[in-house]
């Protein structure tokens, strides 16, 4: 299973509106279960940087199989402090989840533009409803 470009705008959709309602302003990033780039938005007064962090964080997602927040822990607990330069920029703090189903990865989804808390929680907001319609 892939992700469809039907799933990839739900996701932007639902992201935005999430920090819409937060009155945030974040940029998106949507990749596939290859870290390969299948959408991306930056809301209108999302800092320019966020755009290159979203996208590192969804990357992220994928590449290590788990949340970026998790990812810097274990970055943290195992001293592997050259380890965010490697793969061409990783990110490890909150923004960045894995996008599963069944246990199948599909892709992940990176935010950027707010808190590294805020940014995951759009991003499981974003999530949350991806599934619920089939």
């Amino acid at each position: 299973m892939t992700l469809t470009s039907q799933q990839v705008r739900q996701l932007l959709d639902q992201a935005v509106a999430s920090a819409t309602q937060m009155e945030l302003q974040v940029c998106v990033a949507v990749v596939d279960s290859g870290a390969n780039p299948l959408g991306f938005l930056r809301m209108d007064e999302a800092f320019l940087g966020s755009s290159d962090v979203a996208q590192r964080k969804a990357r992220t997602a994928v590449l290590f199989r788990c949340p970026t927040d998790a990812f810097g822990k274990v970055i943290e607990q195992e001293k592997l402090l050259g380890m965010s330069g490697s793969n061409q920029g990783l990110c490890a703090f909150g923004g960045g989840l894995p996008i599963l189903h069944n246990g199948q990865l599909l892709g992940g989804i990176g935010i950027s533009g707010a808190t590294a808390e805020q940014d995951q929680q759009i991003a499981a907001a974003a999530l949350a409803t991806l599934f619920q319609r089939q």
